[in-house]
């Protein structure tokens, strides 16, 4: 605690400072402000509300966050935010809402507060978060965000099975084949609409392939990189359990954690399932390693930040929350309370050697945000959702057999670009 009220207290100092505050009301320039955040319900939702007491004993500012399901969080932020007369102050987001509220002009730029020495501490240290976390959240270089945590796939595997990581796509598919020869499973894959794009994207980049255009108006998928991508994978899913394209991310873990499928793709939420101590039979013998391609080992990655509502009056204040709820020492809290569900955007904790201890699959994350060329975003259109929903259902076609590659490919591309 001493350390967060000294980053405070100089946080405030030279907001004082700068705003003319005399000497008594130095550590607490917005003493009296009261903001309302809005974010989904969750782990890290209550203890958000946790440190928003905290964070009003230390400087003042009251806090109120409303927790809503997750279903309901998107369209409830739309209807407030557009409205001149919106409540919200802070709103939790993911980047690939960001290109719609963007657009609506209903969130404003954090780039001025982070280079503003009055608000953002030094020892706040922003060059922690690596820019390709960072970059995810900008849109004309404009810095729309603050994440404090993100999501990646990997590549876990049974070490009683797999001796080692294959190491390109040759090696993951005859291994695939040598253990489902064997009685294993060789794959297991979460084919269902939610993930199947996502799977299909990673592959599409590790082949060295683009999905869209700069200008967001041309998609390539009529490209060799596209179809050699969705070649592997219907070739790979030839080795994963019956009914993949039913399987979300959770049924994955579930599968692995069972001790019979030798691999998975996964996504670093999905740890403590495949960890869980009262059901996994995997806990001794799962490794973790990125995902590997022909062109680059790499993954699609999206982060959860916060943002400022152009309703917000009391902006820097606003930001001030933000910056005590990303610090690192608070960050750190988060990861020890949730398990290590929680992965932080920061490089220090990633690479922090306590944590890498007990969550392994920090280092492969630290790889995957820190490398050049290892992180990927979604398409930055207000169309993401829907241009998803369509690569996925042309994805589980062709899993399915019920398009040809060539089909699913053309059919797809066709129905993206009517979008854009």
């Amino acid at each position: 605690m001493k350390m967060k009220k000294k980053v405070l207290a100089a946080a405030f100092m030279a907001a004082s400072m700068m705003l003319g505050i005399t000497a008594q009301a130095e550590e607490k320039p917005y003493e009296g402000v009261e903001l309302n955040f809005l974010r989904h319900s969750g782990y890290d939702a209550d203890w958000m509300a946790e440190k928003a007491e905290d964070f009003y004993e230390e400087t003042g500012i009251r806090v109120n966050i409303e927790q809503v399901a997750y279903s309901d969080s998107h369209n409830k932020f739309v209807v407030d935010a557009s409205s001149a007369g919106g409540t919200y102050d802070i709103y939790a987001t993911t980047e690939y809402w960001l290109p719609e509220f963007y657009e609506g002009g209903w969130i404003i730029d954090l780039q001025q507060f982070v280079d503003d020495p009055a608000l953002m501490n030094e020892a706040y240290n922003i060059e922690d978060i690596p820019e390709s976390m960072l970059e995810l959240n900008r849109i004309d270089g404009k810095l729309l965000a603050i994440p404090w945590k993100f999501n990646s796939q990997m590549l876990v595997y049974n070490t009683n099975m797999v001796q080692q990581a294959p190491a390109s796509w040759e090696e993951l598919l005859e291994e695939a084949k040598r253990q489902t020869e064997a009685g294993n499973m060789g794959m297991t894959l979460a084919l269902s609409k939610a993930s199947a794009m996502d799977i299909y994207l990673n592959l599409l980049y590790q082949n060295g392939g683009t999905f869209l255009s700069e200008d967001l108006k041309t998609c390539y998928l009529d490209t060799e990189e596209a179809k050699e991508a969705l070649e592997f994978l219907v070739a790979l899913s030839a080795y994963a359990s019956d009914g993949s394209v039913n399987n979300q991310w959770p049924e994955t873990a579930t599968l692995f954690s069972q001790g019979n499928v030798a691999m998975a793709y996964t996504v670093n939420t999905q740890m403590g399932n495949i960890l869980d101590p009262e059901k996994s039979e995997v806990i001794a013998c799962t490794a973790v390693a990125e995902q590997p391609g022909p062109v680059t080992a790499c993954a699609t990655s999206s982060t959860w930040g916060l943002c400022i509502t152009k309703n917000c009056e009391n902006p820097e204040a606003a930001f001030l929350f933000i910056e005590y709820i990303t610090e690192a020492e608070n960050m750190r809290e988060l990861v020890e309370q949730t398990g290590g569900s929680t992965n932080p955007v920061r490089t220090s904790l990633l690479n922090d050697e306590k944590l890498v201890g007990e969550y392994p699959w920090f280092s492969v994350m630290s790889d995957i945000s820190s490398q050049d060329g290892h992180t990927f975003a979604y398409p930055k259109t207000t169309q993401c959702t829907s241009i998803m929903e369509i690569l996925a259902g042309h994805v589980q076609e062709a899993v399915n057999g019920t398009e040809s590659v060539e089909e699913a490919l053309d059919n797809a591309k066709t129905e993206i670009e009517a979008l854009l």
